[in-house]
């Protein structure tokens, strides 16, 4: 069985490379639910959600995004994307996503926006 899913850490951060479209109906979806959705999982604080071989997302997908950085978020944490494709951008773009999640291009830039947004989330600022 393939795995779509695949998560590691680096110092810092948890990374959630996912391999596979985030649409109702295919395992990678399921799979990305269950390893950033659940309260309580394991890991960093910080989480980086390796987008590169995500070439779609529908609504379902949308939500696991959103209930996995909710999450995220209550543990105290941050959550950015990483090297989503044009057509994934977009679609975060028109359903207003791009103001909640933070995008970076490469994983030392991810790890820095993470940084600096869960420290301006704890001074308010």
């Amino acid at each position: 069985m393939p795995q779509y899913v695949t998560v590691s850490t680096v110092p810092g951060a948890t990374v959630i490379a996912v391999n596979g479209p985030l649409k109702l109906g295919h395992p990678a979806l399921d799979e990305l639910h269950r390893f950033c959705c659940t309260p309580g999982s394991p890991g960093e604080s910080l989480v980086v959600l390796d987008m590169e071989n995500v070439p779609g997302i529908d609504s379902s997908g949308i939500g696991v995004l959103l209930q996995g950085h909710t999450t995220v978020q209550n543990r105290g944490g941050g959550c950015v994307l990483l090297r989503p494709n044009h057509v994934v951008r977009e679609v975060l773009q028109v359903v207003g996503l791009t103001r909640i999640f933070k995008i970076a291009a490469t994983l030392p830039e991810a790890m820095r926006s993470a940084v600096s947004d869960t420290q301006q989330r704890r001074t308010g600022t």
